[in-house]
């Protein structure tokens, strides 16, 4: 159920992502649906307060009603049918008081990230990898709506797609050199100056400061960068075949 309210965001608290955890559940013949659990701090919030859920991605958004603080009651369907489903979905929480001043915002989290049972082993990659739906005819597309490190969006109509991308050089040949580039050039051309220290974004650098013959420029000159991206790609190329897996696949099957 969709609810639409005046909220008013003085003095509201903060809520760590530690206090809640959300979980997608797929459908076979529909959209994903998903649960919570929540473990928040009862001592800062009242036990009265509204609990609300939204999902949203990209300008498209659908809230859910979870009880009171004191109660939670998760929704009859929490159905994900009315959002954009064509990348990676991120939620809300806000604690609302609907007491004596209707519509105030008392406590928010915001940016969480559904758990994945697959992130635990993509923790130290620099890239997460999910399928989504509601791709059409697109096989992949990268997405950087998640500030914590690109994602990578596998259709969810390719057999076993994402297993594919981790396992298979012939399809990770198709894919990663051009994936690679895209997530460089995000990052010279959406960033200003040095990346913070620790970020997901200096760490791709780094990582592709070790491939390349000399150390990412800083003069910001396009045609340089340009020139950069293209050796850091040359090389990553080089170094996992990517060239010799896709043309032995073709002999092995006889394309042409």
């Amino acid at each position: 159920m969709q609810i639409s309210q005046r909220i008013n965001h003085t003095g509201r608290l903060k809520i760590k992502h530690s206090e809640v955890e959300i979980r997608l559940l797929e459908t076979d013949d529909g959209p994903p649906k998903f649960d919570v659990d929540f473990r928040l701090d009862r001592n800062r919030l009242p036990p009265e307060a509204d609990l609300f859920v939204e999902a949203y991605h990209r300008n498209t958004a659908q809230r859910f009603g979870f009880g009171t603080v004191a109660a939670p009651l998760p929704p009859h369907d929490t159905a994900l049918d009315q959002i954009d489903l064509s990348g990676p979905v991120l939620f809300r929480v806000k604690v609302v008081d609907n007491s004596d001043r209707a519509g105030r915002l008392l406590a928010l989290a915001d940016r969480l990230a559904p758990k994945d049972e697959s992130d635990e082993e993509q923790r130290s990659s620099l890239m997460i990898i999910k399928t989504m739906s509601a791709m059409g005819n697109q096989v992949w597309k990268l997405s950087f709506d998640d500030s914590r490190k690109p994602i990578l969006c596998i259709n969810n109509r390719i057999p076993d797609g994402k297993n594919q991308l981790l396992h298979n050089p012939f399809f990770q040949s198709l894919i990663l050199p051009s994936a690679f580039r895209e997530v460089l050039m995000y990052i010279l051309w959406n960033q200003e100056g040095e990346q913070d220290e620790g970020s997901w974004e200096e760490k791709w650098i780094a990582f592709a400061n070790r491939m390349a013959p000399e150390e990412c420029p800083m003069d910001r000159d396009p045609n340089f960068l340009h020139q950069w991206i293209d050796d850091v790609v040359r090389a990553f190329s080089e170094k996992h075949h990517f060239c010799e897996h896709l043309v032995r696949r073709m002999e092995d099957h006889d394309y042409g």
